[in-house]
């Protein structure tokens, strides 16, 4: 299992989006699940957003702090 950080960037509008995940495989079509995220991937399709890993890590705790981390920044 692969825990990371990642940054999700609307191309449209440049608003981005911090965040953390797990997964099986680092490619993968996840592009966040908050409220606003969502809201934006149905107003402009999956097609309008890249996303950018920015860190790996082996558990899950540390890919909570390095989020907390991020988003205190």
């Amino acid at each position: 299992m692969f825990y990371y950080t990642y940054k999700t960037t609307n191309l449209k509008n440049e608003k981005y989006y911090y965040g953390r995940h797990s997964a099986k495989r680092l490619r993968n079509s996840y592009l966040g699940s908050g409220v606003a995220i969502k809201i934006a991937i149905k107003k402009y399709g999956k097609a309008c957003f890249s996303k950018e890993i920015i860190n790996i890590f082996l558990t899950y705790d540390e890919s909570v702090a390095d989020e907390i981390c991020i988003v205190t920044k």
